[in-house]
């Protein structure tokens, strides 16, 4: 059943994010319903998986661990927005259009609101929660990693290659290649979110880095 849930979450995410396409990732009502709806359906599969709290990562995180997640994504978005803002072998800095037409008030409520409800906490309960959880209980550790990280990367697919046509690098053959180079970079980011939320027995150190990753790099691209 856990590799019939990693199949759902691909073809979850892809038409999801095909369907709803707000102007920043996660930013709208209908995708505060869509992140509500993964969080619920991930619990329910939790639960006919008979996974408990701790292997769904739903147990108590350290302060250590908190600490550790929030640094490590900030600084890797702030390296982030580095390369992109000075664009060596893309022609250039990467322009991201949608921050240009937000407002500040708008982009607060995406980062303190939509950011987290629609984006980070579901989607960290169903990947390195539930699905991580439940392949490291019927297949080992690797395999949770792996697959959870694979998974991750495929869920982002659409949602990489459209928000890549919303920058300045969506001429010529540039969107396909940055778009399969982006998949492989957020499937090894999952990969290192799954051994932070091993190592440190919960969700919240993944929680945190992946809000501080994104926060950054919509601070850091708007700047």
């Amino acid at each position: 059943m856990i590799w019939a849930f990693a199949a759902l979450l691909v073809v979850w995410g892809n038409i999801v994010n095909y369907l709803i396409q707000p102007t920043l990732p996660g930013g709208s009502w209908p995708a505060l319903a869509a992140g509500v709806s993964l969080g619920l359906v991930s619990l329910v599969v939790a639960r006919l998986g008979h996974q408990t709290r701790a292997g769904a990562g739903l147990a108590r995180g350290d302060l250590r661990g908190a600490v550790v997640g929030a640094a490590l994504g900030f600084g890797a978005a702030t390296v982030g927005t580095i390369v992109l803002r000075i664009g060596p072998l893309l022609g250039g800095p990467v322009e991201y259009h949608p921050l240009f037409t937000t407002t500040n008030e708008e982009l607060a409520a995406h980062i303190a609101f939509f950011l987290p409800l629609a984006v980070v906490l579901p989607e960290e309960l169903a990947f390195r929660g539930v699905l991580l959880g439940g392949l490291w209980k019927t297949r080992g550790m690797r395999a949770g990693i792996v697959g959870s990280s694979i998974a991750f990367g495929l869920w982002h697919a659409f949602v990489v290659y459209a928000t890549i046509l919303q920058t300045n690098l969506a001429d010529g053959v540039l969107p396909w290649l940055a778009g399969a180079g982006a998949v492989l970079f957020v499937a090894f980011a999952a990969s290192v979110l799954a051994l932070l939320r091993i190592r440190s027995g919960s969700l919240v150190a993944p929680i945190l880095a992946h809000w501080a990753f994104d926060a950054t790099m919509l601070l850091g691209l708007r700047a």
